[in-house]
């Protein structure tokens, strides 16, 4: 089996209870590869995650890490894992290892039969009943009723291209949903099945709120038929206001029916201005697209000027440098 050159990258946020099992499991089942590195991402974190990972750092030359100024949210940190990545192909990984590391070997060798990139689909998955549905529920939406391609099933467990995935991140679109942005672009794809558990320490990040707007972003940024439907609908409604005043004004409707029309109306109205108003927030982000989605404070390696914090390109941001330039 050929042994590709493979970026382990490992996004991270309050994950001090597990990231050091995570480092020594990734870490032990990397090394059957020759050409190798561990790049941690760190999203701001505040417990402890980031002190961990510098300690891997000082001792083991394969890991390399980033560190955001704030919590930008999993989406930026995978964008500057993908970016940052210096090897041919990248392996996503949860901190949390409910995708045991062990599993990358067989998406290692699915890729290498000619795809850009490989998604694992969680087997027996181990999380709650609401991720489990809210996962289910928002990709059945998108693939069914809005015409989105994506991998039915698909997770951020996943082997990348190197350069395939940094043209899903880069692309000039509102939100960098990679298993929505990857089929859009053309990019050679499959789904593989692979073993879950639950989580080996701490706590899970995700909740109804996230679940809801994680949704939401994947609707509104790869599909326009919610306009669509709402105008329909608005439509339909302005026709039967007209007939209905008509009907008030010939005798054959009453009081009660006009203002109940009236408040079905404004409900009506109230629901297109706010899938409208969600709508212009997606032409604002991408209008701002060249802005970094993300704020580097601290890395062992260089990073772009724009996207460091103190607006300098440096291979090795350390507290000392952090009272400098304040």
């Amino acid at each position: 089996m050929p042994r590709p050159g493979i970026t382990a990258m490992i996004p991270c946020y309050n994950e001090a209870a597990c990231v050091e099992q995570a480092y020594r499991e990734i870490r032990s089942e990397l090394l059957r590869y020759d050409d190798v590195e561990i790049l941690f991402v760190d999203d701001g974190s505040d417990d402890g995650t980031l002190d961990a990972i510098k300690s891997f750092a000082a001792r083991d030359p394969l890991v390399k890490y980033i560190s955001f100024a704030r919590n930008f949210g999993l989406e930026a940190a995978f964008s500057a894992g993908f970016k940052y990545a210096s090897k041919p192909w990248t392996v996503q990984f949860d901190a949390d290892l409910q995708s045991p590391p062990e599993e990358m070997h067989r998406l290692v060798q699915k890729a290498l039969e000619g795809y850009d990139v490989v998604f694992a689909v969680r087997e027996n998955r181990q999380d709650p009943w609401y991720r489990r549905l809210g996962t289910w529920g928002h990709q059945m939406i998108a693939r069914r009723w809005l015409g989105i391609e994506i991998p039915a099933g698909a997770s951020v467990f996943r082997i990348a291209r190197t350069c395939v995935a940094r043209k899903v991140v880069d692309s000039r679109l509102s939100t960098p949903y990679f298993s929505a942005t990857a089929p859009l672009l053309g990019a050679r794809y499959t789904t593989l099945p692979t073993s879950h558990r639950p989580r080996v320490a701490g706590q899970g990040k995700w909740n109804l709120r996230k679940l809801a707007g994680h949704a939401i972003e994947l609707f509104v940024g790869f599909s326009f038929r919610p306009l669509v439907w709402l105008y329909a609908l608005a439509a339909t409604m302005l026709a039967a206001g007209v007939l209905l005043l008509e009907l008030f004004w010939t005798g054959f409707a009453g009081h009660d029916a006009l203002a109940t029309a009236g408040l079905a109306t404004s409900l009506i109205t109230l629901l297109v201005v706010v899938v409208v108003a969600r709508y212009l927030v997606r032409v604002m982000r991408v209008q701002a697209i060249g802005m970094p989605r993300y704020q580097i404070r601290e890395a062992n390696i260089v990073v772009r000027a724009d996207e460091a914090l103190y607006g300098q390109e440096t291979p090795y941001l350390t507290a000392d440098i952090w009272e400098d330039v304040s």
